[in-house]
């Protein structure tokens, strides 16, 4: 492509490997209203779907949307990470952080287009219907999951941008974006132990903050709160995808973690996991039972578990590392 030039070929090129992707997305973003016509009855089962869509779905409840767009953002730099090119790439003229914004605005548009299009056609279809749900409504939750689907996206971003394995790089992703998660988690366990009344509000407020997590039934200063925290997050993990692409090591290219931090944030990760999950096994095994003392000694063993699983993932890590150098 020598009549190109080196931006309009790598914008050329992005398109070509992510094509696929960005056309799929407006249709897995639609897939709720698109399977009903697929039955006999459509039209009553449309009505109803627009009408839980106007009501909005409960925060626990995992939407494929939110996997699809993380995903989408993965593979943002991704596919030019896994297959090689990315030496080839950036040995031209053009600058890293023009890769960078290059990939990450074609899939990001394409992400805010394909939305934009599913309110629209979510509109026409709820006047096909006969308004069974207001429009307003829909256009209000449609466009929160918005906000959500661009915070798990940039989070995918900074991983595909910085990770060469996609499968790896996705389930980092799923990690930290599920990190709020854990934290409430944690917090509604150690309160339950605590107090024989624990707070639901807490917990609630804590999972909130993940971007695995929907805000439909979120209105107010809550929902203003929690469009502050996704808009810094989105700009926080955009911002430093950008500045970790830019010092990749190109002589590390071909290694999973091109950056060695990345793999004692994974370890730390899976001990922490691994640690919730002996700490409750061990509860249930010896009947730690209830009160102040109980949440006490649950937490002890949370902390020792989890530094014991760390301690070892990480030696065994820096052991392997060493016979590798010798």
């Amino acid at each position: 492509m020598t009549w190109m030039g080196p931006r309009s070929a790598v914008w050329w090129y992005a398109w070509r490997s992510l094509n696929g992707w960005l056309i799929a997305t407006p249709l897995v973003l639609a897939r709720n209203w698109l399977l009903p016509f697929l039955s006999p009855d459509s039209m009553s089962l449309l009505r109803q779907n627009l009408e839980r869509t106007a009501l909005g779905q409960p925060a626990y409840q995992l939407d494929l949307g939110i996997f699809w767009t993380m995903l989408l953002g993965v593979l943002s730099l991704g596919l030019v990470m896994r297959r090689g090119y990315i030496l080839s790439l950036l040995a031209g003229p053009i600058r890293r952080k023009d890769v960078y914004a290059i990939h990450a605005c074609l899939t990001g548009g394409a992400l805010v287009a394909s939305q934009l299009l599913v309110v629209l056609y979510l509109c026409a279809l709820d006047a096909i219907a006969g308004m069974p749900a207001s429009p307003t409504l829909l256009v209000h939750v449609l466009l929160k999951r918005l906000l959500v689907y661009l915070a798990a996206w940039s989070l995918g971003v900074a991983a595909g941008a910085t990770i060469t394995s996609v499968a790896l790089a996705y389930v980092c992703a799923l990690g930290v974006a599920g990190f709020p998660m854990y934290v409430g988690t944690l917090i509604h366990y150690v309160d339950a132990k605590w107090a024989a009344m624990p707070s639901m509000h807490l917990y609630s407020d804590v999972i909130q903050l993940s971007p695995l997590t929907l805000l439909d039934t979120v209105t107010d200063a809550s929902l203003a709160a929690y469009a502050l925290w996704f808009v810094a997050w989105i700009a926080c993990w955009l911002v430093l995808g950008a500045r970790l692409f830019e010092r990749l090591p190109l002589e590390l290219v071909e290694e999973t973690f091109p950056f060695g931090a990345y793999r004692r944030l994974l370890a730390l990760g899976i001990s922490l996991l691994a640690g919730f999950i002996l700490a409750t096994w061990i509860d249930h095994a010896v009947n730690l039972g209830q009160g102040k003392a109980a949440a006490i000694e649950a937490v002890c063993v949370w902390l020792v578990g989890s530094g014991a699983i760390f301690a070892a993932l990480d030696r065994a890590g820096v052991y392997r590392k060493r016979r590798w150098d010798t």
